[in-house]
């Protein structure tokens, strides 16, 4: 602004103020007969011009405001406050003066559309399409009106109506993309998939580089297509349209839904070939087409699919991890392993792939390629706490206790209440906190698993033995170890621990008959389980046939060192 204008201005602005008071002093009244002149509104109102198409819409919005006060009837400084204040980012003020201009110039093609558009901003859809109406009387031939109003109608669910309106905007306009695009939306909103694929032929006849629908559209299209009664038109569109690939992957659905694995993987590769269907999408569907295969001859053929895609997308580790996941779905673990590597460790990294691998690892039983390969991967991923917890996991299994405790607590600290590992991160700390000495820790830890799970087998086991081992809380001991007794009465393990529950409590009998059944289970016999039998029998006076069972202890891997002296003793030697 001019320093001559911001002078007279505040000149202006001040005398209004003043008014009220004391009344015009001469050389105001003299401003106000300026402003009151056409020539004065004129050059006022090509001021606030300047300062709009300079983008200083403020300035005026300031000038145009002063310039109302005193012309309020002419619609073109409505309009142009209602788009200042619109470029300012204030819609209220936008619409006040929108509705103004229109209602001063209802015949107004241009504000009439302005205000409609507002109206539709501001989610006020009922007047939009009344304003719209009215306007379409005026000038039915209006395209700009017809699409605005079909936008209108199809935020107000009034499919039909809308479709009514851009049939009128197509009459003038033509073969409009835009209108073709918002006709296929409407009929895939009304679950007529065949309608708009016939609307989208019109696009692909005038470019045949167009695609039939858009990507964002195929999502809602590809549900539509699971429909049996669907199928023979999408074959007969596609003799017409071989090129294109949504056609194919649209058929693809339609053999999935019927579990047609051949003529599935026969129209996913077609889809392939068209380049406009992206490879995240090939490999997404190929999973879901994968998921069919249920026997050996299905699997060949999926391997030499996995293969041809390897062939193609080179450079897209997602199709390696296909190929690792059908070496897996056919227990061929260490070859799913080499391709599962390979995606990992090309390009952009997985952590899902990486998550994968090191399960693997463990069903492999190989713990140390489990930590090394966790390792890796947190390098990654430092922040993802599954890793951590997969890595604190394998320390733990290599004997690395504060190692272990270190991954664990780090995974604590990320872990969300929804994650589906929770119950595994607090079974394995209980441990470790044991492990470490730290047994308020493990308390802790194990009753966090039992509130989310109270029938966590591992958890209600080692809680009840450690306890056992502590002589603590015998009663709760008690409680946890013979549930699992009572649900599993012949598994050795648990009746080992429920007996050494009992014998802590002096309850050797009992102790004895349990561990009786515990020595019976083969599978689970222990140098432990032994030497506990040895030991209840000891309490019951029986000394030969403790010094027996402790002998079959410590014939038996992971003796106790205590074992040698207990028998030449012929007594419980403690530690």
């Amino acid at each position: 602004m001019s320093g001559q204008t911001a002078k007279y201005l505040c000149r202006v602005i001040v005398g209004f103020a003043m008014t009220a008071l004391v009344g015009l002093s001469p050389a105001l009244a003299q401003g106000k007969k300026l402003i009151q002149s056409k020539t004065g509104q004129e050059a006022l109102f090509q001021e606030g011009m300047r300062h709009y198409i300079k983008e200083d819409y403020s300035e005026a919005i300031l000038v145009w405001e002063s310039l109302a006060t005193v012309i309020s009837n002419e619609p073109a400084l409505s309009f142009y406050l209602a788009k200042a204040y619109l470029a300012e980012k204030n819609p209220k003020s936008a619409l006040v003066h929108a509705r103004k201009a229109h209602e001063l110039s209802p015949y107004s093609l241009d504000y009439g559309l302005f205000f409609a558009e507002q109206l539709l901003a501001d989610k006020q859809i009922s007047e939009a399409i009344a304003c719209l109406t009215k306007l379409g009387q005026y000038d039915e031939s209006q395209p700009e009106v017809n699409l605005l109003l079909a936008q209108a109608y199809v935020w107000s669910e009034q499919g039909d109506l809308a479709l009514q309106a851009l049939d009128r905007a197509d009459h003038y306009v033509g073969e409009y993309p835009a209108i073709i695009r918002t006709k296929e939306f409407i009929y895939l909103k009304q679950n007529q998939l065949m309608k708009a694929l016939l609307a989208g032929k019109r696009l692909i006849d005038m470019d045949d580089e167009e695609q039939i629908l858009t990507w964002d559209q195929m999502d809602v299209a590809w549900d539509l297509s699971q429909v049996d009664s669907v199928r023979t038109n999408l074959l007969a569109l596609q003799m017409q349209y071989p090129s294109q690939g949504q056609l194919a992957l649209l058929l693809t659905n339609g053999y999935l839904h019927q579990k047609n694995f051949d003529s599935s993987l026969v129209q996913l590769r077609r889809a392939a070939e068209d380049h406009e269907v992206l490879p995240s999408m090939v490999a997404q569907v190929t999973m879901k087409v994968f998921e069919l295969i249920d026997d050996p001859i299905k699997w060949e053929q999926a391997n030499q699919m996995a293969t041809h895609w390897l062939a193609i997308y080179p450079d897209e580790p997602r199709f390696l991890a296909i190929q690792g996941d059908l070496y897996v779905s056919a227990s061929k673990l260490e070859e799913g392993q080499k391709f599962y590597l390979r995606a990992a460790r090309m390009g952009e990294p997985k952590y899902e792939v990486w998550a994968r691998i090191i399960q693997l690892d463990f069903e492999l039983n190989a713990v140390d390629s489990a930590a090394t390969h966790a390792a890796e991967a947190l390098k990654a991923f430092p922040l993802q706490g599954f890793l951590n917890f997969q890595l604190g996991f394998a320390r733990y299994l290599q004997g690395n206790n504060p190692d272990a405790l270190r991954y664990l607590e780090i995974a604590r600290g990320i872990i969300k209440p929804t994650d589906n590992w929770n119950v595994q991160l607090f079974s394995m700390l209980g441990d470790v906190y044991h492990a470490v000495g730290r047994p308020k820790d493990s308390d802790v830890a194990f009753d966090k698993v039992l509130a989310l799970n109270p029938t966590d087998e591992h958890v209600l086991n080692n809680y009840s033995y450690y306890l056992s081992l502590r002589k603590e809380r015998l009663e709760k001991a008690a409680m946890m170890s013979k549930q699992l007794v009572e649900k599993f009465p012949a598994e050795g393990t648990y009746l080992d621990t429920y007996a050494w529950v009992l014998y802590q409590q002096g309850k050797y009998e009992e102790a004895l008959h349990y561990l009786s059944l515990a020595v019976a289970d083969e599978k689970s016999q222990s140098s432990a389980v032994w030497e506990h039998h040895g030991d209840a029998m000891f309490r019951l006076g029986r000394i030969k046939e403790a010094v027996e069972s402790w002998k079959k202890a410590v014939a038996l891997p992971n003796a106790n060192q205590l074992l040698d002296k207990k028998i030449k003793m012929k007594q419980i030697v403690e530690n």
